[in-house]
């Protein structure tokens, strides 16, 4: 079969199986199979199933934590083509893959849209695609995981940001990269391969999923009356001509700190500190849209 269809029932509270019941008209079960998820990792186990056969597209209908499970099946082999269906609480990653909002062009870009190879980033043995990082967003991430994240999904993440901004202390972080190193007190550091988490927070506005580098995005410790006015910013991307806050690119680098600290990819938590990161270029076929 040329497609094979990994639906996350739960994710986004319902909302993606609602999404399959508009879909399911459109399917044909002649080219098409479709394997529910039961349980976490079970979209890996299934995309690993197949990652070898290169007449295939696997299509993951969820949110980008399901996109976070498919992806790390498929690699590193990355034989299939990758689509997706966005249906989660951020629904992050397809902002970079130019989709429309309704459900059949969706699934017409994600079965016959062009095919563009794309970057893959790696965190330790996880991979990601849109971004990593380790300080106030993780723990952010790590809250919205545990917790009720139905709604709208940007009012998700800024009610767990709204919780944690109080009692939220900064920490040293060391980054290491190209044989240097440098430790200053942070707030967060975000390694974007795309522009976009946290359901549309702009927060690497120069990430882009097919140029080789990561978008590094270094937020250091601010007072927090400063800190509300600066994520009002990340919305527009414009947080970055903030005096606390260095950017810059890099195909690979280290970061330590604190071993309590949080690592996520991808609004999944992945580890703690120390991490090593590295950009995988044009890693995976994926289905685009029109631009």
């Amino acid at each position: 079969m040329p497609y094979r269809l990994i639906v996350n029932p739960a994710a986004g509270s319902g909302k993606a199986q609602k999404l399959y019941k508009i879909l399911e008209p459109w399917l044909d079960p002649r080219d098409t199979e479709v394997i529910f998820t039961d349980r976490p990792g079970h979209a890996t186990k299934l995309a690993r199933e197949v990652n070898h056969q290169e007449n295939l597209t696997v299509i993951s209908l969820g949110g980008d934590g399901t996109h976070h499970e498919v992806i790390n099946g498929l690699m590193p082999e990355a034989k299939p083509i990758f689509a997706v269906i966005p249906a989660g609480t951020g629904n992050d990653f397809v902002r970079a893959l130019a989709y429309s909002r309704s459900p059949k062009a969706m699934w017409d870009t994600a079965t016959t849209g062009d095919i563009q190879s794309i970057d893959v980033g790696q965190v330790n043995d996880q991979y990601f695609l849109t971004v990593s990082g380790a300080g106030f967003d993780a723990e952010v991430a790590g809250w919205v995981n545990q917790h009720d994240k139905s709604g709208h999904g940007t009012w998700v993440f800024i009610r767990a940001i709204l919780k944690h901004l109080v009692r939220y202390q900064s920490h040293d972080m060391t980054v290491y990269v190209n044989g240097a190193s440098r430790t200053e007190p942070t707030f967060l550091l975000a390694i974007g391969n795309s522009a976009y988490y946290a359901g549309g927070m702009c927060i690497c506005p120069k990430a882009l999923v097919d140029d080789g580098l990561f978008n590094v995005v270094w937020v250091k410790d601010l007072p927090r009356v400063q800190v509300l006015p600066l994520l009002a910013k990340v919305f527009r991307g414009t947080h970055i001509q903030h005096r606390a806050v260095t950017t810059f690119q890099a195909e690979q680098l280290s970061l330590d700190g604190p071993p309590e600290m949080l690592v996520h990819a991808d609004g999944e938590i992945v580890g703690h500190l120390p991490v090593t990161l590295r950009l995988v270029p044009k890693a995976i076929r994926t289905r685009m849209g029109p631009r």
